[in-house]
């Protein structure tokens, strides 16, 4: 259900930790597709049928190369970006080992693929994980065949943005992955 605020309203940003207290409380039920960017809580859009296979493609990848790197995969997960009003929950991320009781923090590599997210995900989600110095940042675009490929975060952005085709591959840099584009599509 889309909800209008009038933009001279004054409002007040939810924290990590009210939405922590929420999930306890029982407000917000684990399963709820939302995130928190910003001081708000954002809905999740249904997954398609191409989202949902290209998150099993980057699940088994991303996997092999969690166990190659020494790293845990997190799919779908919130994920610890030092920000009191944001805790974004990327499709997937290669991370340090997580204590128990923790989300993961510190990712080497974060993927979103969009479909009707784009403009959130190359906007606002690239300057969230910039500021949070995650050294590169992929947006799997299912609905025109490209990967956007995000690194070097400096003050708030990413210093180097390029997009890859269907037909190129893509090396990470902070951990050894590398993947056909057109194997994730």
């Amino acid at each position: 259900m889309p909800v209008h605020v009038d933009s001279s309203l004054p409002v007040h940003p939810l924290t990590v930790a009210d939405v922590d207290g929420m999930v306890r409380a029982g407000i917000l039920d684990e399963d709820d597709r939302v995130e928190l960017l910003d001081g708000v809580l954002v809905e999740m859009s249904p997954q398609s049928e191409r989202h949902a296979y290209a998150i099993r493609r980057l699940t088994l990848l991303a996997a092999q190369a969690a166990v190659r790197n020494g790293l845990e995969l997190n799919i779908q997960l919130p994920l610890n970006v030092e920000s009191a009003i944001s805790q974004p929950e990327p499709d997937v991320a290669l991370t340090p080992s997580v204590a128990r009781g923790a989300h993961a923090s510190r990712a080497l590599l974060v993927v979103e693929v969009s479909r009707s997210s784009r403009r959130l995900d190359l906007g606002r989600k690239a300057e969230i994980y910039a500021e949070a110095g995650i050294p590169e940042y992929w947006v799997l675009d299912v609905e025109h065949g490209e990967l956007v490929v995000h690194r070097d975060p400096r003050e708030g952005r990413y210093s180097s943005v390029h997009t890859l085709g269907a037909d190129e591959t893509v090396a990470a840099v902070a951990l050894d992955l590398t993947v056909p584009v057109c194997a994730l599509l």
